[in-house]
């Protein structure tokens, strides 16, 4: 398995932070912080998946291992394609609109 494979999550194609940061080439954290400024435009289990690690440890175990998400991580957050498409939209457009800039 690649670590830039699409995670299975609920029968979606999903990415984590890691993953993201990688094929855009952003630096560690970038991905996080885009949706830190925008998860509240986006829809938790349509946009994004948020997995707490005690009930779901083993998962994010093994996808350390895999090198899909970074090593650090506690809670993991995975994208859908539409949620992610849906983060560069709204960021993107705080990017060009100077008065949403926080």
């Amino acid at each position: 398995m690649s670590r830039t494979d699409p995670i299975i999550h609920c029968g979606i194609q999903t990415l984590s932070f890691a993953q993201l940061d990688h094929l855009n080439g952003f630096t560690k954290g970038t991905t996080f912080r885009l949706f830190k400024a925008a998860r509240e435009q986006l829809v938790e289990d349509r946009d994004y998946f948020h997995l707490p690690y005690p009930s779901n440890g083993p998962f994010i175990e093994a996808l350390k291992a895999s090198g899909q998400v970074y090593a650090s991580t506690v809670n993991l957050v995975l994208l859908s394609r539409d949620g992610y498409t849906r983060l560069r939209q709204i960021t993107q457009g705080a990017e060009r609109d100077p008065a949403r800039r926080g």
